[in-house]
């Protein structure tokens, strides 16, 4: 019996492994792999308040804070339950944008942003509450799934009136306020509402250009063709419902809702 379990263990984990690597893309697995490091790291060094985004990390320059505090949690749950939505919602969003501009987006504006407003926050309270968590890009990806940006979106939720997907969107982190709350409802709503404005074609500008993002695939070729799941900015273009041509992806959110 414990020989029978332990096989089924071991083929539970050869199945899982096998998913990682041949069908979920990388910045997804790349996300969790180094969420799941930050974490064992955690427990032996002083990881959220190095990585975590405060008010005094910012006052010691500590800059890079706005871009690491999605990687860090300070408990098992909030890991568990963040990491879950990441590995449901991302992966729809890297096919369609290409991995490269996955990142640059997810490092960019739509983690910066809501960062910048939840320090805002914190000053105008005089907190110095230090905010990690995976949190605020689920709460981004969650809005663009009501407001309809992917493609394969269930049809009842699609048949929803896009007004209603906006309340829904924005009601999700007033939900949790009596778990959390704290000035990190302001990072989430900020992100609900600049995954809003993002799905409505309003900010296409931040995007970055599709001919540079090629440009750098190109030069980088040899490389990025060894990586696996690797999803190209010609492969998104392909994914995607409408068949945008490549040089159109720079305002490819148009026309979606």
């Amino acid at each position: 019996m414990a020989i029978q379990l332990g096989d089924k263990v071991t083929g539970g984990f050869q199945q899982f492994a096998d998913l990682l690597l041949t069908k979920i893309p990388l910045f997804t697995v790349a996300v969790a792999l180094i969420t799941f490091v930050c974490g064992i790291l955690n427990v032996f060094l002083p990881v959220t308040s190095y990585f975590g985004l405060s008010v005094s990390n910012i006052a010691l320059f500590r800059l890079h804070t706005l871009n690491t505090y999605p990687l860090v949690h300070h408990g098992f749950l909030t890991f568990l339950f963040g990491l879950a939505g990441i590995f449901f919602l991302m992966p729809r969003f890297e096919r369609r944008y290409g991995t490269l501009c996955t990142i640059a987006m997810f490092f960019g504006f739509l983690e910066a942003i809501p960062g910048i407003a939840f320090l805002i926050a914190c000053y105008v309270s005089e907190s110095d509450s230090v905010f990690v968590g995976i949190s605020g890009w689920t709460f981004s990806l969650l809005t663009m799934y009501l407001m309809n940006l992917f493609y394969d979106l269930h049809p009842k939720v699609s048949a929803i009136p896009q007004l209603v997907r906006m309340v829904l969107a924005l009601a999700a982190p007033i939900l949790i306020l009596p778990f959390d709350f704290s000035e990190s409802v302001v990072l989430h709503l900020t992100a609900v509402v600049l995954s809003i404005i993002f799905s409505l074609a309003y900010i296409d500008i931040l995007l970055p250009r599709a001919g540079f993002l090629v440009w750098i695939e190109t030069k980088l070729s040899r490389v990025v063709d060894a990586i696996p799941n690797y999803i190209s900015v010609t492969e998104a273009a392909y994914y995607q419902r409408d068949a945008l041509p490549v040089q159109d992806l720079g305002s490819n959110s148009a026309g979606i809702v």
